[in-house]
């Protein structure tokens, strides 16, 4: 993998561990990259809301993104 993909998944990861979330590495599904890549855009997309829901949250917001991309955007 692309060093930045492997710093997305590293810096994710820190952010989950200290929220003390439970996480895992999901395989996409499809034949083609593009499936692939769809899969799991849409099932990050619907568990997003999912637990937004769940947790009475506005699943709008998105702090940790921003927070994700100025790390990434550190490491130039």
């Amino acid at each position: 993998l692309h060093p930045r993909i492997l710093a997305r998944y590293q810096i994710t990861s820190e952010i989950l561990q200290k929220a003390k979330v439970k996480h895992e590495i999901i395989d996409s599904q499809g034949k083609e990259k593009l499936a692939q890549m769809m899969s799991l855009v849409f099932l990050g997309d619907w568990t997003s809301y999912y637990l937004a829901m769940l947790n009475q949250v506005d699943p709008t917001p998105v702090k940790m993104i921003f927070y994700l991309k100025e790390r990434l955007a550190s490491m130039k």
